[in-house]
């Protein structure tokens, strides 16, 4: 057999070195493979999505925790409640409860601030138009309301009990449940004021003079008997209060 030149197809017997023709052709990159501008926009809204996805559900697991505690403190009191059984309530694992709240203390004042959202803002109760009587008697009626149908007597209860071993929850509560309302209702006296409606005076303790006089004819009872409810002639009641507060504060001829 003759011997010649390699040809173009064949590979010489040193180092492997292709030949033009037999050099294999790199693959093409389709347009679907080729990382780019379209494909990370698409990892970045997957992410999102999941990411959104997540937060929901959680959103979903904390609310679920927050309406299983709030049964579950007003049943049994603080001392009462038990982690444990909050979780299984809320149909969620004791890791996760504390997840979302690090102590017992945590979730109850988290309780409390979810009840007390809205409570103790008293803006748009009563109409510019109204009277000083007409809008007292709206903002008692308000302030009376948040005491005994949205819990408010009952996590007042549940703190007063807890005070002396959680004097810190109890302040935290005091400022929740009185000082944040207090403020509420103090604005409203303040536009009254301004309105001409009223004498020139320090509402901040006008307002105390005001809730006390409330606290002491229908609360004070509620707390320590909790099937104590608003009487019959809480209407009655109210417009009696309102003249002797008036007396003080009103104009010279009460609005």
């Amino acid at each position: 057999m003759s011997s010649g030149p390699p040809s173009s197809h064949s590979i010489s017997s040193g180092p492997k070195t292709w030949t033009a023709s037999s050099r294999p052709a790199s693959t093409p990159i389709s347009a679907s493979t080729r990382p780019g501008r379209s494909n990370a926009i698409g990892y970045r809204k997957t992410h999102v999505g999941l990411e959104t996805h997540r937060r929901r559900v959680s959103a979903q697991k904390r609310s679920s925790i927050l309406e299983a505690a709030r049964k579950n403190f007003l049943t049994n009191g603080y001392s009462g409640a038990g982690m444990a059984e909050i979780a299984r309530d809320a149909d969620v694992s004791t890791a996760t409860l504390y997840k979302h709240f690090s102590s017992k203390e945590a979730l109850f004042t988290a309780v409390v601030k979810e009840s007390a959202q809205g409570a103790g803002d008293y803006s748009g109760i009563h109409d510019p138009k109204d009277s000083a009587r007409e809008a007292l008697h709206k903002l008692c009626r308000a302030y009376l309301a948040q005491q005994f149908e949205e819990d408010g007597n009952a996590l007042m209860r549940i703190v007063i009990a807890e005070v002396p071993g959680a004097p810190g929850l109890a302040n935290e509560m005091y400022e929740i449940l009185s000082n944040r309302r207090n403020a509420s209702l103090r604005a409203q006296i303040d536009t009254l004021i301004e309105q001409g409606k009223l004498r020139p005076h320090d509402s901040a303790f006008s307002v105390r003079i005001c809730t006390g006089m409330l606290k002491e004819v229908f609360v004070w009872s509620a707390l320590f008997d909790a099937g104590v409810t608003l009487p019959p002639d809480t209407d009655e009641k109210i417009h009696a209060i309102i003249d002797a507060w008036l007396k003080l504060y009103g104009p010279s001829t009460a609005a």
